[in-house]
């Protein structure tokens, strides 16, 4: 108890070292940083509000929808609509998921915590499109790759099972009146607007952060250091860094990026949840993840 005590006081010093030295960076090299930031923002602009906006208008409205109301009802129904909408939209829709159904009052904290640990995942159109096609040029390997992810999740969801010990029987839907019709829709793009726009904020700076990081340390940016520490704090940044690389090494550094998923989505699940939730089961959720993944890589694709 005095170790893991000790652990959370030093945690606590030692993280505001990293913005702090980020903004010394930051400070030091103004040119710089202004272009790799216009550069990220771009990325966002182009890439990832169109296709993550819409994602995340219909995850809103189908979490509360009839169909899905009435899968709620049998046992697991719920954490099966997390995963599968965590699969085809990607992140950090499985959080958002996750957090939606507990304000609601449809699930416990802890079954939503539960499914916040394993439902957060890259997208289907992303591993395959992005990763497998325009990144590797092999779309066999996004394929796989997805396919993996899910296997992983479903394997970190069994260990986060046995440890968290969650109740994940049927849901009974809130007598309480929901939003139907176009009243609905409009709650589903305000609140997706409003996550979109932390969720790019927190890209530009990550993802900035990272490039930043490169420059001045002189990483090639062909190397393992650098796909391993821009996959650490932007994710899709880390993958593009894997293809760069190539071969068995580039793919196992995707899986174990993908799986990880980095700093930037720990900040977009923590911006989502808002302090509702713990982050420990999905911190512990994505580690189990990415090394499953990790694994299923090095044995199948």
């Amino acid at each position: 108890m005095n170790l893991s005590a000790g652990l959370r006081r030093t945690s606590r010093c030692l993280f505001p070292l990293f913005p702090l030295a980020l903004f010394a960076l930051l400070l030091a090299h103004p040119s710089l940083s202004a272009t790799l930031t216009l550069g990220r923002l771009t990325f966002f602009v182009k890439a990832v509000f169109p296709s993550l906006f819409g994602a995340l208008c219909l995850s809103g409205l189908l979490v509360s929808s009839p169909p899905a109301r009435a899968l709620y009802r049998f046992p697991f129904g719920v954490e099966l609509t997390g995963l599968a909408l965590g699969v085809l939209c990607g992140f950090p829709v499985g959080a958002r998921t996750a957090v939606q159904l507990y304000e609601e009052g449809r699930i416990s904290k802890a079954r939503a915590e539960f499914l916040c640990g394993f439902s957060n995942l890259a997208s289907l159109p992303f591993l395959v499109g992005v990763v497998g096609s325009t990144l590797f040029g092999d779309v066999g390997f996004g394929v796989r790759l997805a396919l993996l992810q899910l296997l992983a999740a479903l394997l970190a969801a069994g260990v986060l099972f046995a440890v968290l010990r969650p109740s994940c029987g049927g849901v009974r839907v809130p007598s309480a009146r929901t939003d139907a019709g176009i009243g609905a829709v409009a709650k589903a793009v305000a609140g997706s607007a409003h996550t979109m726009l932390e969720l790019g904020g927190m890209l530009v700076f990550f993802g900035a952060s990272a490039d930043l990081l490169l420059q001045i340390f002189g990483l090639s940016p062909d190397g393992v250091g650098a796909a391993v520490l821009q996959g650490l704090l932007e994710f899709s940044s880390g993958v593009g860094r894997a293809a760069a690389i190539g071969g068995k090494t580039g793919r196992l550094l995707a899986a174990g990026t993908v799986g990880c998923a980095g700093l930037c989505v720990c900040a977009q699940v923590a911006s989502v949840t808002r302090g509702k939730l713990s982050l420990r089961p999905y911190l512990l959720g994505k580690l189990l993840t990415g090394a499953f993944l990790l694994l299923l890589t090095a044995l199948f694709a």
